[in-house]
């Protein structure tokens, strides 16, 4: 994947001038070393976004990074994929034939990367076999909430990481006992501001955007974005929807669901929720089949009375960051990785309950103050901890210490 340098200057005026230089302070000691990022083809998670972000500004840094992607043919594929489902908590149900092909593909494949870096960062579950292979320092960054894996899928894992010197994850909480050792590290991601999908954008042009999706300007619309995968829960918004709109009849709710073309099981997803949500007025399911985009999720973010935050086992979500950083509330379960980046009555609202979630919608659309007092509280909170910048900085200092290992051996 093609890394293109950003001037860590280019932060300054949103993330503020000290944060720039502290990115600068932590990139010093990595200056001189060959960093090769490595995420999986087609990986649920916010690996990709945050690889996009980071990179570059690490590389504008003078960083020498590199980021590469594992396509591997399907049955290997499969494999990965099955890892991090028993990593999130479900079943992953990998035979010990395909353990034993998928191990000795990614040691073979990892055996090609040597020579290619001074240090490597895997991503997500997939990519963990390549460890086995490489004869430099590897850091596994584990995007999803692993405190629930099953126990088969934790116990393969662990040995897969007997060959790396460092766990990264968004938070602690999200280790299981297994994992808490001294190589644990938390480095919690971040949005960048310069995307597409972040940039403020011309007043009128929102609006346009918008209507073109057919959402009803004139009245209110709450929204929930999505990876229409089998962690996400339109469900229960769906459900909280109607609830609430029982209360606001005006109410419109818009699902955005991110689609992987090449993923049958997305393209089953979205006819599952189609199909849940016959029937009901004023719901709108949007995909990217018919052109959602990143300027598409930007307006739509930036426009709604409120954005829905609903999953399974999510861990920690980039999405209520942007829609934050876009001055909107977010409202969500208390018992996911929201609860780490939404305070409760101060950027959004926290809940246990489908009840308790319209409750908050309704009182959003009714008051429209209160929901621009909590966005604009959410939009300095990003900017103080989940920018690209912080994130790249708490995962600099996290990585420098192995190549000081490095040059003491």
């Amino acid at each position: 994947m093609a890394v293109a340098p950003r001037t860590p200057g280019d932060y300054a005026p949103v993330a503020g001038g000290r944060a720039v230089e502290a990115v600068q302070d932590a990139a010093e000691p990595l200056r001189d070393s060959r960093v090769l990022h490595v995420s999986a083809a087609g990986a649920p998670g916010p690996a990709p976004e945050l690889l996009g972000g980071v990179l570059p500004l690490a590389a504008g840094a003078g960083v020498a990074v590199e980021w590469r992607v594992l396509f591997a043919d399907p049955d290997l594929r499969r494999v990965g994929a099955a890892l991090e489902h028993g990593l999130r908590g479900g079943e992953s149900a990998i035979s010990a034939e395909d353990w034993e092909a998928w191990t000795a593909a990614c040691e073979r494949i990892g055996r090609s990367l040597n020579g290619a870096a001074d240090l490597v960062v895997l991503h997500d579950p997939g990519t963990l076999g390549l460890a086995a292979g490489l004869d430099v320092p590897v850091a596994w960054r584990c995007h999803v909430d692993a405190s629930r894996a099953e126990a088969e899928a934790l116990g393969r894992a662990t040995s897969l990481l007997e060959a790396c010197r460092l766990t990264l994850i968004p938070h602690e909480s999200f280790a299981p006992d297994a994992l808490r050792d001294d190589r644990l590290r938390t480095a919690a991601p971040g949005i960048d501001p310069l995307d597409s999908r972040n940039l403020d954008l011309e007043p009128r042009l929102p609006g346009r955007v918008v209507r073109r999706l057919g959402v009803d300007l004139d009245r209110p619309f709450v929204l929930q974005v999505m990876h229409l995968d089998r962690w996400d829960d339109p469900h229960a918004a769906i459900e909280a929807f109607r609830l609430a709109k029982a209360e606001e009849p005006e109410l419109q709710l818009v699902l955005a669901g991110l689609l992987d073309q090449g993923s049958a099981d997305d393209w089953r997803a979205a006819k599952e929720v189609s199909d849940f949500a016959d029937g009901q007025q004023d719901l709108l399911l949007v995909t990217s089949y018919e052109g959602l985009g990143s300027l598409e999720v930007g307006a739509l973010q930036r426009l709604a009375r409120a954005a829905l935050e609903l999953s399974l086992r999510e861990g920690f979500d980039l999405a209520p960051c942007e829609t934050l950083w876009k001055r909107t509330p977010v409202v969500g379960r208390a018992d996911g990785g929201l609860r780490f980046t939404v305070r409760d009555g101060v950027d959004g609202f926290l809940a246990d309950d489908t009840d308790a979630l319209a409750a908050r919608l309704v009182e959003l659309v009714r008051d429209p103050g209160l929901a621009a007092e909590l966005g604009r509280s959410g939009r300095d909170w990003v900017r103080e901890r989940f920018l690209v910048t912080a994130a790249l900085e708490r995962e600099l200092v996290a990585l420098a210490p192995l190549l000081d290992s490095v040059g003491a051996a």
